[in-house]
């Protein structure tokens, strides 16, 4: 990052970190140190997350002007101090910057000071909502490993196929796909809790322990197939 900074002749403002995990706050330190920029963080990360010293929460406005702001969302479930930022360009939302609670074709973790039932209510009650072309951008991207989960869910989801296959011809570690929140609907399980294929619902009711016929409760699909994430 001081790199490319250097090459533009820019400075660091501030920094808002998504959550306290160390593979998103471990940087904070050195840039604090050069620039003495602001770390931002959800309120619980205060005293968590390094040099964090102003809280943002839900409804927030950051960068606004007259055309386009950042909307600080509080989004818990891959930790409890978790928030994602919602860019709004000409009143529309346009983009979203989600952590590690929505990745490409999958979701976060709740291994490390998590909760999948709260993860279950955050995507439900706020991403699902969101509109069709709103771009995602995650914390990481895990999205050929997930393609490869959904299709063990759902072998014959032909845009999860696709994408597979699109993914494996990037140069890796160089670049990746960008999706929106229409192409998520289609290749993310997670995103498909409140309208599951038969397919879906057959094959985790199969793999889950012990197995049942489930019905369509989308909380309660959400966790099951987080749980077969997990071991999978």
């Amino acid at each position: 990052m001081e790199s490319f900074l250097d090459k533009k002749g820019w400075k660091l403002d501030f920094i808002l970190n998504t959550h306290e995990h160390s593979d998103h706050t471990s940087g904070n330190q050195g840039l604090v140190r050069r620039y003495g920029c602001t770390v931002y963080s959800h309120p619980g990360g205060i005293g968590k997350i390094p040099h964090a010293t102003h809280p943002v929460q839900k409804g927030d406005k950051i960068l606004s002007s007259a055309k386009e702001y950042l909307e600080i969302l509080d989004t818990p479930g891959h930790t409890f101090c978790h928030v994602c930022i919602l860019l709004v360009e000409n009143q529309k939302p346009t983009a979203i910057f989600t952590g590690d609670t929505l990745f490409n074709a999958g979701v976060g973790n709740c291994l490390r000071g998590g909760d999948p039932t709260i993860l279950a209510k955050t995507i439900l009650e706020q991403f699902y909502p969101l509109e069709e072309e709103i771009l995602l951008y995650p914390g990481h991207d895990y999205l050929e490993t997930n393609l490869k989960f959904t299709l063990s869910l759902n072998p014959s989801n032909q845009d999860a196929i696709d994408a597979l296959e699109e993914c494996s011809r990037l140069p890796k570690n160089i670049e990746f796909l960008t999706t929106n929140l229409g192409k998520e609907r289609r290749i993310n399980t997670f995103l498909q809790c409140d309208h599951p294929s038969s397919e879906l619902l057959k094959n985790v009711s199969i793999k889950i322990s012990p197995k049942r016929l489930l019905d369509q409760n989308p909380t309660e699909l959400f966790i099951l197939i987080r749980s077969l994430r997990d071991k999978w």
